[in-house]
């Protein structure tokens, strides 16, 4: 048996969670837009010493690749910045956890959102791929997913194949090789696409 060379499926076990909002029906906020969106990434004080070591290389690594992410995310109809007064703020947090969008609202309106992106998996250190799916996965969260075929924010419909095209599904999988980095879903499909309102051209 050529157990080697099969391909693994890995589990994003830090997939998911939403908080401050359960979920009712779209929380979209007037001047946030995933055509012009702006991220404040930053790196949260926790973790052990060698994760806590670890987390600046990981923070330079994701800010570098992931305006253009987003745009192959979104097959080039979204842009994304990296600013210090972002529309929404990103943290990296050394520690075993549910990497998960929290909402606040005044007035029935969203006033902030943050993401923590844990880099733990149990005994595990993620990788920049899982990390790179993450990140993308919790952003989709700020549009998707809602209504008939949805359960939590994730599409209940999880496809039975591995595939780079979906990210809104919990929990997500990647595809790893013996001896090869994890292989991450890094495509939105045509209706989060739609949900992000950027089904357009």
């Amino acid at each position: 048996m050529k157990a080697a060379a099969l391909a693994l499926a890995l589990i994003l076990a830090s997939s998911c969670g939403v908080i401050g909002s359960l979920r009712p029906g779209p929380t979209i906020a007037p001047l946030i837009s995933a055509a012009f969106l702006s991220v404040h990434l930053f790196v949260g004080d926790q973790g052990d010493a060698q994760e806590r070591s670890r987390i600046p290389e990981l923070r330079d690594a994701i800010a570098a690749a992931l305006p253009n992410a987003w745009s192959t995310a979104t097959a080039g109809r979204g842009q994304l910045s990296l600013r210090t007064d972002g529309d929404i703020d990103m943290e990296l947090d050394g520690t075993d956890g549910t990497s998960a969008l929290t909402q606040h609202s005044s007035g029935g309106r969203v006033i902030s959102r943050k993401i923590a992106v844990h880099t733990v998996e149990g005994p595990r250190r993620l990788t920049i791929a899982e990390l790179m799916a993450t990140v993308l996965h919790e952003l989709g969260h700020i549009w998707c997913c809602f209504g008939p075929g949805t359960k939590d924010g994730h599409w209940t419909d999880a496809p039975k194949d591995f595939s780079t095209v979906g990210l809104m599904y919990s929990p997500m999988t990647c595809r790893v090789s013996r001896g090869s980095d994890p292989i991450c879903p890094s495509v939105f499909s045509e209706r989060e696409l739609a949900e992000m309102r950027l089904n357009g051209p």
